[in-house]
């Protein structure tokens, strides 16, 4: 025999468990409404009570003060007597001082002290006169609770089965609308949900209402129609996945702990010789031989996946159909198990052998390449050392020049200037012995200013090759130096003086003065300048040299390629003595020669 499954709250519709509630809503609210009730019109039917005793004690107190004070039994029996039929009367007693109980008359009613009420006053007789009043005995009144309690019994059950009456009206008018305004649309409701969950996502549930089921019934057609889209879109992600996965050109697979293929795309199957996925599938398992990854190495990638989390860049060596090897790179993820390590390897596969050959290859030729560099990294050196030598011997050369040109004009200074000198005066002497206007005369003449040129030849030979003003500092040569320019090319030329006069070693200021000198004869050949200043300034810094004119300007990157030999000459004796050489020019804004020592030997005198 079959037993009914328990039945628990939870197990229970929706509608019995709103029915549930609201009888024990109502009989909640209806007990304690009633309880409060009851007890209201007992208190109140006990105060009436202790009132009615309170009263009709007063009433016998002066009443019977004329009959007891005659001692008139029967005048206080028949005023008992009145009121004693009463169902409330329990016990009424009369009692005179001196004398006792006079008079003494029960009710009906069972008299119980502990459901009574009580009362007792004193009687007082008022004689004639003044005298005063004198209490002559007291009345007892007894009143039972019990006629009170039965009426509140009584009402208590009428309004008890009152309540229940309203109660089962209550639950039959409201188990009738539930059952029409909330069963019947949450049957529907779950009857349309029941489809759409066996996948007709075209139903739809009727919205009959405004309330909270009819929203409730928009909502789950709202859920219906994105259930839907949903699963279209789903429908449709699932097959681009699928021509993704069938169309890629890297090979796609899952593989499992124990080395078995689980699902294999064509790109897979390409890349290790096979025609079709199945046939590679189909191969691994009925060969353990053919499988593409081996023992080892699937417990190498397991391994690899369980520390990294992903396997990124990892090339490995297969063996295609055919036997021949070929290198792959792999990138994968894991698919974990119920236990949180990796249970299967989903990963990707590309063909990188063509890769790793040309790596290869690149590889040998960097080394070779790196003997090259090395070469001529050495060949490098050996230059700049020949470099270095080079620069070493071009000073040394232009010290020895300048010495040279130093030596040649102290000797044509020395020698041939005194020849001339001595050849002048001689002439002189002969001049003065001949006749004026003569022929000889004419001729000593002629020989005389012979004289004179050769000497001034010689004086200006002796000048370029060292010039004597060198000799009373740099500014006093470069100050010659201006005017000789200003004399021989007719073009103006200031010399401009800023600080004191540097004191510079003889190399140095030989070196600056030709810098001068090779500018002046650059303006002179090339610029077409009216005008050249020559500044040169004395600073804390160093010294600084200017030369600028007002001429046409040149280009900088057509006369460095034109291999200038002045310019090359300049920037040599430049670094020669340790000093910075920029020269700026534009077309048609003429040219600025700039020349900086910084050096903490430069001193003023």
């Amino acid at each position: 025999m079959r037993l009914p499954p328990r039945l628990t709250l939870r197990s229970l519709s929706l509608h019995t468990k709103l029915m549930l509630a609201l009888v024990v809503l109502v009989a909640l609210v209806a007990g304690t409404s009633t309880y409060f009730l009851i007890g209201h019109s007992r208190e109140r039917r006990l105060v009436e009570l202790e009132e009615r005793a309170t009263r009709i004690a007063d009433l016998y107190s002066h009443s019977l003060a004329q009959p007891l004070w005659n001692v008139d039994r029967g005048a206080i029996d028949s005023q008992l007597a009145a009121l004693a039929p009463n169902p409330e009367v329990a016990q009424f007693t009369v009692t005179a001082v001196g004398y006792g109980i006079v008079s003494n008359a029960k009710g009906d009613q069972h008299l119980d002290p502990a459901d009574s009420v009580v009362r007792i006053r004193s009687i007082e007789y008022d004689p004639p006169g003044d005298a005063p009043r004198e209490k002559i005995g007291e009345i007892r009144v007894v009143l039972t609770k019990a006629v009170a309690e039965r009426a509140i019994s009584g009402a208590r059950r009428a309004i008890l089965a009152m309540v229940a009456l309203v109660v089962a009206a209550l639950y039959a008018a409201t188990f009738l609308l539930l059952k029409r305004m909330v069963g019947s649309p949450i049957n529907r409701l779950e009857e349309m949900v029941d489809r759409i969950a066996d996948g007709d996502f075209d139903a739809r549930c009727a919205v009959e209402s405004g309330d909270e089921l009819g929203r409730l019934a928009t909502r789950v057609n709202a859920m219906a129609e994105r259930l839907r889209v949903s699963t279209e879109s789903l429908r449709e992600s699932e097959r681009k996945y699928r021509s993704i996965v069938e169309n890629s050109l890297e090979g796609i697979f899952m593989l499992d702990r124990s080395g078995h293929l689980n699902e294999a795309n064509p790109a897979m199957a390409q890349l290790l010789g096979y025609d079709a996925a199945t046939d590679l599938i189909a191969a691994a398992v009925s060969d353990p031989g053919k499988r593409p990854f081996s023992p080892m190495q699937t417990g190498a990638l397991f391994d690899l996946l369980s520390v990294q989390g992903e396997i990124a860049g990892l090339e490995l060596q297969l063996n295609r159909l055919d036997g021949n090897p070929i290198w792959v790179q792999l990138n994968a993820r894991g698919r974990a198990g119920d236990d949180g390590s990796p249970r299967c390897l989903e990963g990707l596969l590309t063909d990188v052998t063509a890769r790793k050959h040309a790596v290869e290859n690149l590889r040998r030729h960097r080394d070779q390449l790196e003997l090259e560099v090395s070469e001529r990294k050495r060949t490098e050196l050996e230059l700049l050392a020949s470099r270095e030598r080079l620069q070493q011997l071009s000073a040394h050369l232009e010290a020895i020049r300048e010495e040279e040109r130093k030596h040649i004009a102290m000797e044509i200074h020395d020698e041939l200037g005194q020849l001339l000198t001595a050849l002048k005066m001689d002439v002189s002497l002969l001049r003065m012995q001949l006749a004026a206007g003569s022929a000889a005369m004419q001729k000593v003449e002629e020989m005389r200013e012979l004289v004179e040129k050769t000497i001034q030849i010689v004086r200006n030979v002796v000048s370029h090759l060292r010039p004597a003003a060198l000799n009373f500092g740099l500014a006093s040569a470069l100050e010659w130096l201006a005017e000789d320019f200003s004399r021989h090319a007719q073009i103006v030329c200031h010399f401009h003086r800023e600080g004191a006069e540097p004191h510079l070693a003889d190399a140095r200021a030989t070196a600056i003065f030709r810098i001068v000198q090779e500018s002046l004869t650059n303006v002179a050949r090339h610029a077409n300048a009216s005008r050249v200043d020559v500044t040169l300034a004395n600073t804390e810094a160093g010294i600084e040299l200017i030369i600028s004119d007002n001429g046409r300007g040149f280009d900088m990157a057509a006369a460095r390629a034109g291999y200038s030999y002045g310019l090359q000459g300049m920037a040599e004796r430049a670094r020669l003595i340790d000093a910075q050489l920029h020269i700026e020019s534009e077309a048609s804004s003429g040219s600025v020669v700039r020349l900086c020592i910084q050096d903490g030997s430069v001193t003023a005198h």
